[in-house]
């Protein structure tokens, strides 16, 4: 009876402590800094959700101006309608005008704000100087510096590149990506509110057009 007993508890005892050795093995693994591939890896991921981002902003800027040509060849058609102009009361005609100019000037504002969003922007001179100890980045993986090689150095370069090098490049460029990312958000902010404020005037002379042409 008594060796019946001790089995069982010798398996509880052994599988508890395959349990305590494989829950350490976790634990030091989530605490442990990444190896340098495995940091690799994480940077490239993070420069392509932020290439993603980018072209993701390029494109609604470019929505955007699809937006603001449709309201803009709106009001030109109503515009082309001569005999709407100038059938115009006298006291309404300086405040359609007006409204034309601001439209005009607005439109050529947020024009600039999606040109701004999506200008190209460069890379070069915005790494800051390495740590001490860590080798200075040889411009190896953007294309701004590759540039600057001659195709026998930029292999040279190559072939002297260390991984913590290359991981410090990676970041560079992962930082640089989202100061992009931040300027090209500001400009399509900016851009998206202007379009907001061009359909409210657009709207408004559409409007008033249509009444003249209901009422003529």
């Amino acid at each position: 009876m008594t060796h019946l007993t001790a089995e069982p508890l010798h398996h509880a005892d052994k599988a508890a402590r395959r349990h305590q050795k494989h829950a350490a093995k976790l634990r030091e693994d989530a605490e442990r800094q990444p190896r340098s591939l495995e940091r690799w890896r994480i940077l490239m991921d993070v420069v392509d959700e932020g290439r993603r981002v980018v072209d993701m902003a390029d494109h609604k800027a470019r929505y955007a101006l699809v937006v603001m040509g449709a309201l803009n060849a709106a009001v030109f058609v109503i515009l082309s309608r001569a005999h709407l102009v100038s059938g115009l009361p006298n006291w309404l005609k300086p405040w359609l005008i007006g409204g034309l100019v601001v439209y005009g000037g607005l439109s050529c504002l947020f024009v600039y704000h999606a040109i701004d969003c999506l200008r190209p922007r460069w890379l070069q001179d915005s790494a800051p100087p390495a740590p001490v100890g860590r080798p200075e980045p040889g411009g190896l993986l953007y294309w701004e510096s590759i540039g600057k090689y001659d195709l026998a150095a930029y292999r040279r370069a190559w072939n002297n590149a260390r991984m913590d090098q290359l991981n410090g490049e990676v970041v560079i460029i992962s930082h640089h990506l989202s100061l992009l990312i931040e300027r090209k958000y500001r400009a399509l902010a900016r851009l998206y509110r202007g379009l907001a404020i061009l359909v409210v005037l657009a709207a408004l002379q559409l409007l008033v057009y249509a009444g003249l042409a209901l009422a003529a």
